[in-house]
């Protein structure tokens, strides 16, 4: 048997024993499974006991302490696509997150003036420093620390929110927290929030995205300046299924060390707007986000876009609830490199992981992807997904883009090489154990396409990886 298939029987192996695991968690009769969930629910209303909220000052001040701890093992075989390179095949990823949650309170009971501080300790245990960069390791820091006001006034519904912060927007195509990795990503941030009615939210932002230092303290990337606003409206009175959102964001990178087509650096002064729909009618559910960038870079003119769309339907009279779903996400790549216009679509600061496969070689970078899903839920408690992506580049004469961004780069630009870069599938599974203890498992094998067996190794990759998060 050669080098491929045992890591291969090896994933097949653990992906059935763990499906097997959470099948028989759902088993009322199954012995020891049936005593196991109130043996943590125990856990859990002790651990609620343990950190429930406390009032001082004759029951001004209310402050809560909590966190999350969260593991996960991670089986990566040729991930690079080139069976023939090292890398660690198994990574044991630990992170853990404590905070202080402090609050005024009002008469009536509001809170008007919050603190919230959190410290983030992240690592990976693996075999060599392949994966010991600041996507998976970070020393005891400075997670967040800002202080959020409300305006006292009715007339002006405004609350402030200023210091180290989550900003996540829309389905966090453009702008997430990007939670997946191991130390995931925050903004020293000034934010205003204004809400005249449960319909209405407008968010306005400025803010410079966080640096992970590994030993260090993080810090802010102040050359690179990320402003916004975000309009997140329930147009319909009668159902406040469908949400529309509109946006501006605007980038503004004064490093100058952007290269244009002609090799001359400049700044960046990005300019992203759109809009994005998203509902459910009856067993139906779809949605649709588009955005157009405008703007410079270096001495180019930017013209890039991009859009996805969706469409699900949920069998709600069937046991298990099957949903059966597609998507279409396309993201624009430069034709013409010579030209002075740059149209590969810069994503921003998005989270990508869980959008365009799993394994994370796909970005909304200079990409058609199209994908088929479907899903059930056998217990209330248990949830399985299948899905399948197709990909090809918008443009050969562009790079391919892993979820990495502008430094992530999987292959060169290649206009002589086929645009289809392969397929994936993705198999998951999540168990909520309690209401503080999550499984979850997964699976995924990417299918090296004609593009990678025109621009050199195509190894096929594969990723299983199992996660338990317990929150307190």
């Amino acid at each position: 048997m050669n080098r491929r298939m045992n890591p291969f029987n090896r994933i097949f192996g653990v992906t059935l024993m763990t499906t097997q695991l959470l099948a028989l968690l759902i088993q009322p009769n199954a012995g020891w499974a049936a005593q196991q969930p109130e043996i943590l629910n125990k856990l859990d209303r002790k651990i609620d006991q343990t950190f429930r909220p406390r009032t001082f000052f004759n029951y001004r001040i209310k402050a809560k302490v909590g966190g999350q701890s969260r593991y996960r093992f991670e089986y990566r075989d040729t991930l690079n696509l080139n069976d023939r390179t090292y890398e660690d095949d198994a990574m044991n990823l630990l992170r853990n997150r404590l905070n202080l949650d402090v609050g005024y309170l009002s008469d009536s009971g509001a809170i008007p003036a919050r603190f919230f501080i959190e410290g983030q300790e992240a690592h990976a245990f693996t075999e060599s420093d392949v994966n010991q960069t600041n996507v998976f390791v970070n020393e005891v820091d400075l997670r967040q620390l800002f202080v959020e006001l409300k305006s006292p006034w009715k007339k002006a519904p405004v609350t402030a929110k200023v210091g180290r912060q989550v900003l996540s927007y829309g389905d966090e195509r453009f702008v997430g927290g990007l939670e997946w990795t191991n130390t995931a990503r925050v903004f020293d941030a000034i934010k205003l929030v204004y809400t005249p009615n449960p319909q209405i939210q407008l968010d306005a932002f400025a803010s410079n995205v966080v640096k992970i230092e590994k030993e260090k303290w993080d810090q802010a990337t102040n050359s690179d300046d990320f402003y916004g606003l975000y309009l997140s409206t329930k147009p319909f009175k009668k159902s406040m299924d469908q949400v529309l959102d509109s946006f501006l964001f605007i980038r503004h990178n004064d490093d100058r060390t952007l290269a244009g087509e002609n090799s001359k650096r400049g700044e960046l002064k990005e300019y992203t707007f759109g809009n994005r729909f998203k509902g459910k009618k009856l067993d139906w559910d779809y949605g649709t986000e588009y955005a157009v960038q405008l703007g410079s870079r270096s001495h180019d003119e930017i013209q890039a876009w991009a859009f996805h769309q969706e469409l699900g339907y949920t069998i709600s009279k069937l046991p298990w609830t099957p949903r059966i779903y597609g998507e279409y996400n396309h993201a624009s790549g430069d034709r013409n490199p010579t030209d002075g216009k740059f149209q590969t679509f810069d994503n921003l600061f998005p989270t990508n992981h869980n959008k365009y496969g799993y394994i994370d070689l796909i970005s909304l970078k200079n990409i058609n992807d199209y994908m088929i899903g479907a899903s059930v839920k056998p217990h209330t408690r248990l949830f399985f997904s299948a899905d399948f992506h197709w990909f090809v580049l918008d443009a050969k004469e562009s790079a391919w883009f892993n979820v990495a961004g502008a430094g992530g780069t999987v292959r060169a630009a290649n206009a002589n090489a086929d645009e289809h870069l392969g397929n994936e599938i993705d198999l998951l599974a999540t168990y909520q154990l309690t209401a503080r203890v999550g499984l979850l498992a997964g699976y995924s094998h990417f299918f090296a396409g004609p593009f990678a067996k025109d621009t050199g190794a195509h190894d096929d990759a594969n990723l299983l990886y199992l996660q338990t998060t317990v929150n307190f």
